[in-house]
């Protein structure tokens, strides 16, 4: 198996070129309008095995009630869940607010609305190594094979921020060769050797320190600190055609996420296996049951800034200015939010 493809250019045009036919599909296709302004709607969306989304637990939670949700599959990504909303196939999605901006920047009319997952010291994704490695600074890491769930997203911006803080080059930093991995086999590939490093998120971090014999060498907390790094998208035919649709879409979300935030690990665990197995997808309950936070650090998921801004020297360094350069207003919007007009709270 070939883990070393060539880099460099090749996957900075293949971010463009993504995102350009993300904006070309939804030129090709208009969006439909939505249905109604109330909020007696049907919303489509895609789900992640052996996860509740936050609208999932509203729903079971009886907030989002007369609003129904329609479970349209499993998605394999952020970035694909992000053109699935773009095409109009799906009503709602959540990706990495970088993803999210590059989406806006190449013409993509949608808005985030709410932040949905993020870093702290309880939720946080790590950069691991085997125990008996060599590797033990970033600049270890020129030329290895690192795993990451999504090439072009999260894992990547992240790896590519800490090899830049620790002073490695242009040069140096191309000879990083990134492979997309499944985070559910990424830790099996690590032991295996197949893989120098892998980037492990939330609950297959905490299930790899537990099995021992790695060794992480950072995680996204210690880098960013805590923040928010995901977001909801909404596209902008429903907010202008059926906005007391997406007001109670938000809000039904908002308060889920507030009720996570401020209800014991315990409870929400047992609240989201019993979620889990009673939608009947055939799906084993690994995630839920090592579910820590919910990694939003605002109440109610409220958006600030800089969860958008603090990712933007990534793209200036890719070359694309256009991206580094988006105003925050331009890619999301508090207005649905009803914690909005609070204080924004740390929250673990």
């Amino acid at each position: 198996m070939n883990l070393r493809p060539s880099q460099g250019p090749t996957r900075r045009s293949f971010l463009k070129n993504t995102a350009l036919c993300a904006a070309t599909a939804f030129a090709a296709r208009p969006f439909a309008k939505a249905a109604g302004t109330s909020p007696g709607e049907t919303l489509r969306y895609q789900g992640w095995a052996g996860v509740v989304l936050f609208p999932e637990l509203a729903d079971d939670l009886g907030l989002l009630a007369p609003l129904k949700l329609q479970w349209v599959g499993n998605t394999t990504s952020g970035p694909q869940d992000l053109q699935a909303t773009v095409t109009n196939n799906t009503d709602f999605a959540g990706a990495f607010n970088g993803s999210i901006m590059k989406m806006i920047g190449a013409g993509a009319p949608v808005r985030a609305v709410l932040a949905y997952a993020g870093s702290d010291a309880r939720s946080c994704m790590g950069i691991f190594v085997r125990g008996s490695s060599a590797i033990r600074t970033a600049r270890d890491l020129i030329g290895k094979v690192i795993g990451v769930n999504t090439l072009r997203a999260q894992g990547e911006c992240f790896v590519d921020q800490y090899l830049r803080q620790n002073g490695l080059t242009d040069d140096e930093i191309r000879q990083v060769v990134l492979v997309g991995i499944s985070s559910v086999v990424a830790e099996t590939a690590l032991r295996h050797g197949t893989l120098d490093a892998a980037v492990l998120p939330t609950f297959f971090r905490d299930a790899a320190l537990t099995h021992g014999g790695l060794r992480e060498l950072t995680t996204d907390y210690e880098f960013y600190g805590a923040t928010n790094m995901d977001s909801v998208i909404l596209r902008n035919d429903m907010l202008q055609n059926a906005p007391d649709l997406a007001q109670h879409f938000v809000a039904a979300t908002a308060q889920a996420i507030a009720w996570a935030q401020n209800t014991p690990q315990a409870d929400v665990i047992a609240r989201y296996v019993s979620i889990i197995r009673k939608r009947g997808r055939d799906e084993g309950v690994f995630p839920a049951r090592h579910w820590r936070s919910t990694a939003v650090v605002t109440k109610g998921g409220v958006i600030r800034p800089r969860d958008y801004t603090q990712f933007q020297p990534w793209y200036a360094w890719r070359g694309d200015a256009h991206t580094a350069s988006l105003a925050p207003e331009s890619i999301y919007t508090n207005r649905f939010n009803p914690f909005a007009t609070e204080a924004s709270l740390e929250k673990g």
